[in-house]
């Protein structure tokens, strides 16, 4: 630009000086006085306030810095999260393992309970049948002249 941003537009109204007012300037549209027209006030204006805003580039980069920051956030949330899972799962297995073990000692220690009661079992029963027969034995054998204890072993 020259130095004069309004050579065009004097140029389109028959060169009027740069200091006269423009005609019906106040029934101009808000779009000229956003800066969509050629309003030097407004123009330059404009140009600070690009000037003063932030670059869209840096503020594409600060968005994918907080995006990239907000994902590498949630895989580190994920991570922890499964860290928790596979510690609460090996917890539960070491405790499963634990129960299962001592159900295994608890049912050793009965079949070893059982296997002696059932040998106490069947050693009563011999001696029972033995008994029975020795007492058979005395009753069927008149030869002993009825002396008790004929038929026991001496001793």
């Amino acid at each position: 630009m020259s130095g004069q941003p309004l050579q065009g537009a004097q140029q389109l109204r028959g060169a009027m000086p740069a200091d006269a007012k423009q005609p019906f300037a106040t029934m101009w549209p808000s779009y000229y006085a956003l800066g969509g027209g050629v309003n030097p006030a407004v123009a330059s204006f404009s140009a600070q306030q690009v000037a003063a805003a932030p670059d869209s580039s840096q503020a594409d980069d600060a968005q994918k810095r907080e995006r990239e920051q907000r994902i590498l956030k949630r895989k580190q949330a994920n991570r922890e999260s499964a860290k928790r899972s596979k510690l609460k799962r090996q917890q539960a297995e070491r405790e499963l393992q634990e129960h299962a073990r001592r159900v295994d000692d608890e049912r050793d220690i009965l079949s070893a309970q059982l296997a002696a009661a059932q040998q106490r079992y069947v050693d009563a029963q011999a001696k029972h049948l033995d008994l029975r027969r020795k007492i058979q034995a005395y009753v069927d054998n008149p030869s002993n002249g009825g002396t008790a204890g004929s038929c026991w072993p001496s001793g």
